[in-house]
């Protein structure tokens, strides 16, 4: 019987690694390509921590509107009563749903009226009611509302304003409060001019 020379199993060889290193110029792309992960890597966390919650960012008296972000400013939020104010309200991270080449927009504005007490004694949906269509994505909306205050009598109040997102059902809400004082009446005096009053208000 002829015996072969032992060979470890699986003809096992020892070897020796040999440590490949990568030329400047291959060192240099790897590392750009390090950076522009960790850049991208950045960017998406900032896209992620950037992005939105729909919600009001502002609420205010105005004289007037002429278009987002352009308007006059009410001085105070006391107005006489029978007078008639406007409200500009501006809104932020609502959805847009793709329509072929447009955008759909689709949002609507309750209000809630509220006494000194907490008391809701008006309400009212839909006081505006916006479903446009847009070219462009947008990221900012804003609403006008009129509101005449001959039918509230003279104290203060809170109005709340309930925006919602049809396109999710989203809702935000933005309170703002109002006082109304009492309106002058005028009466003939002795020499028949008339003379300017206020009417009697119950001393507490």
């Amino acid at each position: 019987m002829t015996l072969l020379p032992f060979r470890p199993f699986g003809g096992f060889r020892p070897f020796r690694r040999e440590r490949k290193t990568c030329p400047a110029p291959c060192r240099k792309r790897l590392g750009i390509g390090i950076f522009l992960l960790a850049l991208l890597f950045v960017l998406s966390l900032s896209a992620a921590a950037g992005a939105e919650e729909f919600s009001f960012t502002k609420g205010l008296f105005v004289k007037e509107v002429k278009g987002f972000g352009m308007y006059t400013e009410e001085e105070t939020s006391r107005f006489e009563k029978g007078s008639k104010v406007t409200i500009y309200l501006e809104v932020d991270g609502f959805q847009l749903i793709k329509q072929e080449n447009d955008y759909k927009l689709s949002m609507s504005l309750d209000l809630h009226v509220k006494d000194d007490k907490g008391n809701t004694g008006i309400e009212q949906a839909g006081v505006v009611t916006a479903d446009l269509l847009v070219k462009s994505l947008i990221h900012d909306f804003f609403f006008t509302v009129n509101i005449d205050l001959a039918e509230l009598p003279p104290g203060k109040y809170t109005l709340s304003f309930i925006a919602t997102d049809n396109t999710n059902g989203k809702k935000t809400s933005q309170d703002m409060d109002i006082e109304i004082y009492p309106s002058d009446t005028a009466k003939p005096s002795g020499d028949g001019s008339k003379e300017t009053v206020s009417p009697d208000v119950p001393k507490n």
